[in-house]
This record gives C-alpha cells, sequence and structure tokens, in this order.
C-alpha cells in the first residue's frame, strides 16, 4: 500500500519538468549576475563527461561488458544527476547568486550531452527504439525554455504578485525532487553486478570530479565560485535520465537502477568529502 508507489514518480516528474523546475529556474535566473565567462563552465561539463566517457569506455570493453550492459555502463559512469540533485545541493553550498552556474552546467552541458551523446550510446547498444528527434527534444525541454525566458526578461519590470506566483510554484520543486528520487530508487539486482557497478561507482564519483578539477582548474581561469561549482556537479551520481533512455532502447535497466541506487546512496559521503578537499585544496 502506501500514499505513494513507484509509478507515481513520473507524476511527479512531470509536475517538476513541466512546472515547478521551470518556474525555479526563470525566478533564480531573474536575479542573477550572467557574465560572458559562464560559458567555460558548459565547456568545462562536456571536456568531463568525454573524458568519463572514454575511459568507461575502456574499461566496459576491458571486463567484456555485453553490448545492453555496456551501453547502460557508458551512460551510468558518465553522465551525472546535476539537475535533480545538482540542483539544490549546489543552493545549499554556494548559494543563489552562483546558481545561474549550476544551471548553466546541467542544461547546456548535461542536456545536450544526454540528448546527443548519450542518445547515440543508447541507439548504438541498444534495441531500435521509436526515433527522437534530438534538436526538437533540446529546443522544447521546459526548464532551456526557461532559463532562456529569464535572461531575455531580466531587467524588464515584472509585477511583483507575479514573480512572488512564480517563487511560490518554484520553491516546490526541491521537496517535489526528494520525493521523486526515493521514489525511483529500485533495491534490485545490486549483487549481480559486482564488478560493473564497482568500477561505475569509482568512474562515476571519483574520477569524474578529479577530471573536473583539473579541466576547470585550466578552462576557468582561477574562478574559483565556478571551479567549485563544476566540481561539485560533477559529483553526482548516476543521472535518472539515464533510466528512462535504458527503457526505451532495451538497455540493461536492471544494472542502471542498480547503479542509479548505489551512486546515489555513495555520493552522500563523496560530495561532501569532495568539497571539503577541495576547499583544502584551494587553501594550500
Amino acid at each position: 500500500g502506501g500514499l505513494l508507489k513507484a509509478e507515481d514518480a513520473s507524476i511527479l516528474n512531470n509536475i517538476i519538468i513541466y512546472l515547478t523546475l521551470p518556474a525555479m529556474i526563470f525566478e533564480k535566473v531573474l536575479v542573477s549576475t550572467i557574465s560572458l565567462n559562464l560559458w567555460r563552465v558548459p565547456v568545462t561539463a562536456l571536456v568531463v563527461m568525454s573524458v568519463c566517457l572514454v575511459v568507461a569506455f575502456l574499461v566496459g570493453k576491458g571486463i567484456a561488458l555485453k553490448a545492453k550492459t555496456l551501453g547502460a555502463f557508458l551512460l551510468a559512469a558518465a553522465i551525472g544527476n546535476t539537475g535533480y540533485l545538482g540542483y539544490p545541493i549546489s543552493l545549499e553550498i554556494y548559494g543563489s547568486q552562483h546558481f545561474i552556474k549550476a544551471l548553466f552546467y546541467d542544461i547546456f552541458g548535461t542536456v545536450i550531452f544526454i540528448f546527443t551523446v548519450g542518445l547515440y550510446i543508447a541507439e548504438v547498444y541498444g534495441e531500435e527504439g521509436a526515433k527522437i528527434n534530438r534538436l526538437k527534444e533540446i529546443l522544447t525541454f521546459p526548464p532551456l525554455i526557461a532559463l532562456v525566458a529569464g535572461i531575455l526578461l531580466r531587467g524588464f519590470p515584472l509585477p511583483p504578485f507575479l514573480v512572488r506566483a512564480i517563487e511560490h510554484l518554484g520553491a516546490a520543486t526541491i521537496p517535489l525532487i526528494m520525493l521523486s528520487i526515493g521514489l525511483s530508487l529500485r533495491l534490485g539486482e545490486v549483487g549481480r553486478y559486482k564488478l560493473p557497478l564497482t568500477l561505475a561507482c569509482l568512474l562515476k564519483l571519483i574520477l569524474s570530479p578529479l577530471v573536473a578539477y583539473f579541466v576547470g582548474g585550466a578552462i576557468l581561469a582561477a574562478d574559483v565560485f565556478s571551479l567549485g561549482v563544476c566540481v561539485l556537479e560533477a559529483s553526482m551520481p548516476t543521472v535518472i535520465l539515464s533510466l528512462i533512455f535504458g527503457l526505451r532502447y532495451k538497455l540493461d535497466t536492471a544494472f542502471l537502477s542498480a547503479t542509479i541506487l548505489i551512486t546515489t546512496l555513495i555520493s552522500m559521503v563523496t560530495i561532501p568529502t569532495g568539497q571539503y578537499l577541495l576547499r583544502m585544496a584551494m587553501r594550500g
């Protein structure tokens, strides 16, 4: 029984994606400072994911994973939950004024990467699913529309009641996300995948933030807050959207749900540890 079942996660996700998350993004972008250096953040994101993908490919081939598991392994090791989980955590650690950096990492980094490279991987290693129009998926992604709208409408006086309404709507996002993640996590067949699961965790939770630290150090030119947000976003667990692709293209979804669950649980230790080490490194 219980009030909420796993099936309810998809309804919740629709409310988040189409309603509360765009509201939150729009409202945060209206008040944030946008500099020309912001493009360095998604560039860092794309390089980090590409490096992790190449390493994951070599590792996956090395342990001779079957095609469907290899496809799932690549998605799991390279692409992080930079929106659903990255937003609330970066707001908590870096505050509203740097939230735009997390947005740029996620929307112009992760989302673009998922709908291009991620889809390509699913098509190559999965079974032929319904053809997906990549450009349409990206351009009609509500959080992206909200981001662009927020950038365009900055500086225009909006009626205060409207801004307040949008704020209240946006405020529901993070509790709903937490609920949705809880409903989406399935304690499935964790035991069957000891080796690939362990390796996916190492790549996603350890290698990815390390790569972000060095790549970001090179690209972001001593902007400590951008580097902090990039390392934080790179340390996110496996993106839940990978499971949607897995289902659509018949990848190894049991492996994907296991990896999403385990990386999410372990990240509760690795994320704060990583941020602590980053502070130490920046001081030193």
